[in-house]
């Protein structure tokens, strides 16, 4: 009987701990976040991980969640977030004056949040995406997708060129046309001035995009097309149609680069776009005539002018060596004025079309003139050039050292003197010629 009492008695008090503990637990206060605006809420064991950006919210870093964050009434620690997200941050910062302006379509929609993390970032300015680009990316599709990458582009500096929230010009750029280009980066490309006056640009230099593209190419200097394809497909189409139907084309413009091989794309220092002065141009190209004309005695009068363009077009031609009408190539050919309208054109027809003369040319014996004798045949007489060099000589009047004749270069001798001259050459013994006092010739 003792025994039963023990036990009831011991389970009273089990049921009296048990009790007690659940009063305890029950009286004990429930731990209560606070409401307090005067504390920080990133201090302490709450949000102190937003504080591990290394770009912070202005109020954040001063412990003033409340600018944004306004506590509800009562202590069940809630918070509402002051008006719009627009009018929000437009309390304190500047808003973009819409009035005439581009918008970047989050500013538009009034979505700060779209771009801008409302803590911290580890970008500038509290982007949501390091690098920027990648943040662009999330709405526009990625822009490097071709062999060239315009510089900012591949830095994924897009801010570079595009102002974040709104410009004037269109594409959000941060000025209109060729300005955006030539202000910032590209100073070089500015209009030349040469001798006080600036020199007209190239026409498509008023919109660089005419040309280029913004963000990537397939081709260098990030042109739309390859340069020739630029050129003659898009403004020079005249140049495209002759050099189409021309059967003699400069190399040049079979080269890679084409029109840009001897032309600026944007400054005109030198007239017609081209990168040196003309003859100068040439030369980089025709080095080996250029020391033959240096050592040269007696030069062509275009050549001494450093004027190639007289005499051959700088892109194609139906005639030999590029020049602008016809020229025998051979040293022997019947005669045919057509045929020679290319020294007619500065020379006197007269100056082979006439037995005898007294002004038409220095080379005549008394009033008979040796041109004729030697040009005007109808089964073959000498050309121009089988005694004259095309650009220069050694001797007067630009006679040849020697002229080509199969495999045999013909040596020619020739000597002047005031009134006249004489000749040695493999096709003839020394004939000697007088326009005051007439030589005795075999064949008058």
């Amino acid at each position: 009987m003792a025994h039963k009492r023990m036990l009831g008695t011991g389970l009273m008090l089990s049921v009296l701990l048990c009790a007690v503990r659940l009063a305890t637990t029950a009286a004990a206060p429930e731990e209560q976040k606070h409401s307090d605006p005067s504390k920080s809420c990133v201090l302490g064991k709450c949000h102190a991980d937003i504080l591990k950006h290394k770009y912070l919210h202005g109020p954040l870093i001063v412990g003033q969640c409340t600018v944004c964050h306004a506590p509800l009434p009562g202590n069940q620690h809630k918070f509402r977030v002051e008006q719009s997200a627009i009018k929000l941050c437009a309390a304190c910062h500047k808003r973009v004056d819409t009035t005439g302006y581009m918008l970047h379509d989050p500013v538009a929609k009034g979505k700060c949040l779209k771009c801008h993390d409302s803590h911290g970032s580890e970008e500038p300015s509290m982007v949501r995406l390091s690098p920027q680009v990648k943040m662009c990316n999330d709405c526009h599709k990625p822009v490097l997708t071709r062999k060239y990458a315009h510089k900012p582009v591949a830095e994924g500096k897009c801010l570079s060129c595009h102002p974040a929230h709104g410009s004037r010009a269109k594409k959000l750029l941060d000025a209109l046309g060729s300005e955006q280009c030539l202000q910032q980066c590209h100073e070089k490309m500015r209009p030349v001035v040469v001798a006080g006056k600036e020199q007209k640009l190239h026409l498509a230099s008023e919109d660089c995009s005419k040309c280029h593209r913004a963000h990537d190419s397939n081709y260098p200097s990030l042109l739309t097309r390859s340069p020739a394809e630029l050129c003659l497909d898009g403004c020079h189409k005249e140049i495209k149609e002759n050099r189409v139907s021309s059967e003699f084309k400069h190399d040049a413009m079979k080269k890679e680069l084409a029109c840009v091989e001897c032309h600026r794309a944007h400054d005109n220092k030198f007239g017609r776009l081209l990168r040196k002065p003309a003859t100068d141009l040439c030369f980089t190209c025709h080095d080996e005539l250029q020391t033959q004309l240096e050592t040269a005695k007696f030069k062509h009068r275009p050549v001494a002018d450093k004027s190639c363009l007289s005499c051959h077009v700088p892109h194609d031609s139906n005639y030999r060596k590029l020049l602008f009408t016809d020229y025998p190539s051979d040293i022997s050919s019947a005669y045919d004025p057509s045929n020679y309208a290319f020294c007619f054109s500065c020379h006197s027809e007269k100056i082979v079309s006439e037995r005898y003369t007294d002004t038409n040319t220095d080379f005549r014996n008394g009033r008979l003139n040796l041109h004729y004798l030697h040009v005007n045949k109808e089964n073959g007489g000498q050309t121009c050039r089988a005694c004259h060099g095309d650009h220069a000589g050694n001797q007067p009047k630009q006679i040849r050292d020697t002229t080509p004749l199969g495999s045999w270069k013909i040596p020619l001798r020739f000597k002047k003197s005031d009134t006249g001259g004489g000749c040695l050459a493999g096709c003839h013994s020394e004939y000697t010629y007088d326009r005051v006092k007439p030589a005795q010739l075999r064949a008058q």
